[in-house]
Order: C-alpha cells, then sequence, then structure tokens
C-alpha cells in the first residue's frame, strides 16, 4: 500500500456466507466512497445482531471489521484534505448531518478541538438514530454513514490536538535557545540588558509558537504513515520557526529599553485590567436583567415542547405496519428515547423478558398488541413519561406506592396506545 489515497487497497475480512449474504464486501481502490462505508456499516450492524444469539457470536471477526471501517475512514479525501493539510487545526469547523423532522436530537458545528461533552453528544445522537434501524422507512444507510464519519472526523481532530500540545511541550523544553548575549562596554550596559530581558519575552513566544507549529506538523505526520505532502510543510515550518529564532536572538542583543518605560508598560497593564474588571461587573448586572424575562416565557417555552413532542408521536403512529417495536421510537418531554435515557436505565421495551403474568396490552393501528413489562419497571417508565403523578412513592422516585400496580399499569396501557392507537 503507497501512501498517496490514488494506489490505496482495502481489504476486507473474510466474512461468512450468512454475512456474506447482506453485502459482499470487495477490496476498495482508491479513494473510498459513499457508498462503500454504507456496505462495511450494513456488514458491522449484522454482526453484532448476529452475536446476540448464542453460538452466533465472533468478535474477532468484529473487530476485523472495525479495523477496516477505521481505515477506510481514514482514507477518504475529506479526511485527508482536512487533516494533512491542516496546520492550525484550531480554526477547522467539523459541521455534522442534519437529522430528518422524525429525529428529536440536532447536532451542532464543532470549531476546533472537539470537547469530551461534544463526542459524547454525537455517539449518543447514533445510538439514537439506531432506533429507528427497524423501521426501514425511518432509517436512512446513508445518514447512518455520514454520522459514522462524523464522529471519526471529530475523534480524529480530539486525537490530532491532543498529539499535537503532547509535542509541543516535549520540543519547547528540549529546544531552550542556549545562544549568549554578547557583552561589551561597562557594568552600565550590563544593566541595561538587564531591565530589557522582559521585553524579549513577546519574541520567545513567538518562538515557542511556531516550535509547537512544528510539533504539530511532525505528530500528525506520525499518525497518517509520514504523507509527503504533509512532511513538506513540517520542514517548511521548522526553516521558517530557526529564522524567526535566530531573529529574535538578534533583537536580544540590540533592544536598551530604560526600566522606567516598561514600568510604564506594567502601569498602563494594571489599568487596562481594572477597566476590564469595571466591565465585568456592568456585564454581570445586564444578565441578570436578561434572566427576569426569560424566567417569564418558560411556561410558554414548555407548552411548545408538548406540542413538539405530540406531533413526533403523530409522525410514528403514521407510519404503516407499525410493530410493538416502534414503542421504543417514541421520545418524552426532553427528546430522549428509553435506549438513551439514564431514568429507564437504558432498557427499552425489547430488553423485557417475556413473562406471561406481566403483560402490558397495547393498542398499535388499531389492533391490540401485548409486550412484556414488570412491576419493577413500571415506575421507571412511568416516571421517563411523566405520568406517574400520585402512582409513585414520592416526586423523587421512581418506585410505585405498594398495591398500586395494577392501576400503574392501565396508566401506561392508556398513555401508550393514545401514542400509537
Amino acid at each position: 500500500m503507497t501512501s498517496h489515497p490514488a494506489d490505496q487497497v482495502y481489504l476486507p475480512p473474510e466474512l461468512p456466507p450468512y454475512l456474506k449474504g447482506v453485502q459482499d464486501l470487495k477490496p476498495i481502490v482508491g479513494v473510498p466512497k459513499d457508498e462503500e462505508l454504507i456496505r462495511i456499516l450494513a456488514v458491522i450492524r449484522a454482526a453484532q445482531k448476529g452475536a446476540e444469539i448464542p453460538g452466533m457470536a465472533d468478535y474477532v471477526l468484529i473487530s476485523r471489521l472495525s479495523e477496516h471501517l477505521f481505515e477506510v475512514q481514514l482514507g477518504k479525501s475529506r479526511y485527508r484534505n482536512r487533516y494533512l493539510t491542516a496546520t492550525f487545526p484550531e480554526t477547522t469547523t467539523y459541521t455534522p448531518p442534519t437529522f430528518p423532522a422524525h429525529v428529536s436530537i440536532q447536532l451542532e458545528p464543532v470549531t476546533g478541538a472537539p470537547l469530551d461533552e461534544e463526542v459524547i453528544k454525537v455517539e449518543a445522537a447514533i445510538r439514537s438514530y439506531h432506533q429507528f434501524s427497524n423501521v426501514p422507512s425511518m432509517f436512512d444507510p446513508r445518514l447512518n454513514a455520514q454520522l459514522s464519519q462524523y464522529l471519526f472526523d471529530i475523534q480524529m481532530g480530539k486525537h490530532t490536538q491532543r498529539a499535537r500540545q503532547s509535542r509541543a511541550n516535549s520540543v519547547s523544553h528540549q529546544m531552550i535557545p542556549t545562544t549568549d548575549v554578547p557583552r561589551s562596554g561597562s557594568a552600565t550596559e550590563d544593566s541595561n540588558l538587564i531591565g530589557t530581558n522582559n521585553a524579549g519575552t513577546g519574541s520567545d513566544i513567538i518562538n515557542s509558537n511556531h516550535l509547537a507549529q512544528a510539533a504539530q506538523a511532525v505528530s500528525i505526520r506520525d499518525t497518517v504513515g509520514r504523507s509527503n505532502r504533509l512532511a513538506e510543510r513540517a520542514n517548511q515550518l521548522i526553516e521558517r520557526s530557526n529564522q524567526i529564532a535566530e531573529r529574535s536572538n538578534e533583537l536580544v542583543g540590540q533592544l536598551s529599553l530604560p526600566v522606567e518605560q516598561s514600568n510604564q508598560f506594567v502601569g498602563r497593564f494594571n489599568e487596562l485590567f481594572e477597566r476590564l474588571d469595571r466591565h465585568s461587573e456592568q456585564s454581570n448586572e445586564l444578565a441578570k436583567k436578561l434572566m427576569r424575562p426569560i424566567e417569564n416565557i418558560g411556561d410558554v417555552m414548555g407548552n411548545i415542547n408538548q406540542v413538539l413532542v405530540r406531533i413526533q408521536h403523530a409522525i410514528v403512529r403514521n407510519h404503516k405496519g407499525n410493530t410493538p417495536s416502534a414503542l421504543d421510537c417514541l421520545v418524552n418531554e426532553k427528546g430522549e428515547t428509553p435506549a438513551i435515557s439514564r431514568t429507564t436505565h437504558h432498557c427499552t421495551f425489547a430488553d423485557f423478558s417475556s413473562d406471561d403474568n406481566h403483560l402490558l396490552p397495547v393498542v398499535i393501528d388499531g389492533i391490540s398488541q401485548s409486550v412484556h413489562m414488570s412491576n419493577k419497571r413500571l415506575g421507571r417508565f412511568l416516571c421517563f413519561y411523566g405520568i406517574g403523578k400520585g402512582l409513585r412513592e414520592s416526586e423523587s422516585s421512581d418506585k410505585l406506592k405498594a398495591g398500586w400496580e395494577d392501576e400503574a399499569r392501565t396508566r401506561l396501557s392508556d398513555y401508550l396506545s393514545s401514542c400509537l392507537g
């Protein structure tokens, strides 16, 4: 495999017959296409579903498929354009794909090094969207591939920034200039040179910035296999940083500002900080005044949120051929599905064991069907949908009052039937 994307060959692992029936993966030559990424994701989903069947789990194959997916995502042209040629990744913007109307979660663009919270939000969005995979008309494999690529991009961006900072710290400790300033004349001249050390600090900072940029280039080059284009860019940055280091040493030897002028700069700096403090106090007062009208519209926003939840339920209900698995697609007033909610302990209706003593009747498309729900989990789902008032031990508890299990089961059954009946 060469370092040029047009010459690369990505070989998939050998698939068993039941996975070849899903997608028969072929070697990929050159820059991978979206359709090839979609096929790989479809095989991975099928392999993960098969792992749930006793005796069918092949975690080694799933690991190899994930490694193949990583290599293909790494080889996509937009990755190379985004990372190999990005000298300043802190200015990079990662734009997420747009979700359809029936998905309540929406992602915002990420600028610079992604935060842990932003990565977690994307992972949660992907898990939420996978809940619709049981309803083909509501699940778009291309959007799923775009989400997977977007998660890969921000994870690689986070890794790149972390590696850049680590290498910059290492290089800055190893490459401290040791050139002595030439001395001549009397002791008075030595004192003037000492007084100008602070003035040269700015040049040292410029030098450190360029050393950090060089470290960034080296780190990215190691990560993607020593790309030729990035190596050339790294050499240019190193040459430029050496030129700036030489120039800064010359300036340190030439500048001789009086100590009084340095003190004036310090005084001016303190004045600016005092003005900044006054502006901060004014900003805080304005923020307090702004919060008052925002609090007044809280009730209005709550009503709007309830309307949006009913619209989402109507979209799911209008889908023809719904099965009990559609229950896992209903969101609560927080925009959560059962699978991503801490209230339900991330459980779905499909996770409950078949217990005929704990049947929960639900009307779906005018037909009465039954799902399973133990008494222990009734309180959690009533709390999740916000319909457990008067049935729980307290407002903050998800446990039912003793003897109220039948009433709780009836209330949950009526609510779900109103959503999908």
